[in-house]
């Protein structure tokens, strides 16, 4: 029967959630039913399953498919081992009625759809017993004769409104079937929609990861201390000698060794610094702020007195 099940019943293109132990339990349920039809205990030995499947919706749905299909694989079995057609109408309704109480439990919505329900719970259990008895006791018991059971008109028009009894739950089978298709197929559109959109926004999160990255660079750049030069791939030569007036000369506008090292490392003279040296020329040395501008005013305040001294020498000779 469980073979059966598989193949042509919850054998599809989703991935089986159900183990062969869940099958059998299902089949176990049903068995215990029809051995004793307790509708309370059948019920809470579903809500057991459904915990043990952590409510899952494609469980469930697969169970669905178990109880949808079990009748036809049962049915299957049995045509095997040569039983009586009697026989087989008799067991047909006794499962039939079954798996309608397993599915109107597991899906309460479809109880308007089955109709109440054959069997009772209870105290109403032992009537039930005596009403199946009552209804197939004819059937079940010994015939001599198969071939006249078998042309028995009341017998074939019992056997026709059971075939079409048992087209129900196969047509409610193949509605559930296709809507769960569709179903299938609107959530693969949106998680092949949604995986796009995954890769869009992994894709802006990264160039704006790397402009973050770049700009962070740039303002380290430009806040980076005055007095931190990068290191310099030129050194000052062993026999090169500072020019002392330059070094005096600094010295009297208050810059500390550090500074005067960063003149000499240019081989600055003090008449470069004096007449030459711009202060685009100081900034590029990377000087302190309050020694670029004292140094800056005293280059301004020489080349203010050349120019002055220049001015009257000028005027004298005219």
């Amino acid at each position: 029967v469980i073979s059966n099940l598989k193949e042509n019943h919850i054998q599809g293109s989703e991935e089986l959630q159900l183990s062969v132990d869940h099958i059998k339990q299902i089949i176990c349920i049903l068995r215990d039913f029809i051995h004793s039809p307790e509708r309370r205990v059948m019920a809470a030995t579903i809500s057991k399953l459904k915990l043990d499947l952590d409510f899952d919706s494609t469980s469930i749905n697969q169970i669905q498919l178990v109880l949808f299909g079990f009748q036809d694989s049962v049915n299957k079995v049995l045509r095997n081992h040569h039983i009586k057609p009697h026989w087989m109408f008799a067991m047909d309704n006794i499962i039939r009625r079954a798996v309608q109480a397993a599915i109107t439990i597991l899906i309460p919505e479809l109880q308007t759809h089955f109709g109440p329900a054959s069997e009772c719970e209870g105290a109403e259990k032992e009537d039930e017993v005596d009403e199946e008895e009552a209804e197939f006791g004819p059937v079940l018991a010994p015939h001599t004769d198969d071939s006249g059971a078998t042309a028995d008109p009341t017998h074939s028009a019992a056997s026709a409104l059971n075939s079409t009894h048992s087209q129900e739950p196969q047509r409610l089978h193949h509605q559930l079937g296709a809507q769960l298709g569709r179903l299938k197929q609107e959530t693969n559109r949106l998680l092949e929609e949604l995986l796009q959109r995954e890769k869009e926004y992994q894709q802006v999160l990264k160039a704006t990861l790397q402009q973050r990255t770049h700009d962070l660079e740039l303002v380290r750049v430009r806040h980076r201390p005055p007095d931190i030069s990068p290191p310099s791939i030129f050194h000052i030569p062993a026999d090169h000698e500072p020019d002392k007036q330059l070094t005096d000369w600094l010295k009297e506008q208050g810059a500390d060794a550090d500074t005067i090292d960063k003149f000499v490392l240019e081989e600055y003279t003090l008449t470069d610094i004096l007449n030459d040296v711009t202060k685009d020329d100081l900034h590029c040395l990377r000087l302190r702020g309050g020694v670029l501008c004292r140094i800056w005013r005293a280059i301004q305040r020489h080349r203010e007195r050349e120019r002055l001294k220049s001015d009257g020498g000028l005027g004298a000779d005219e």
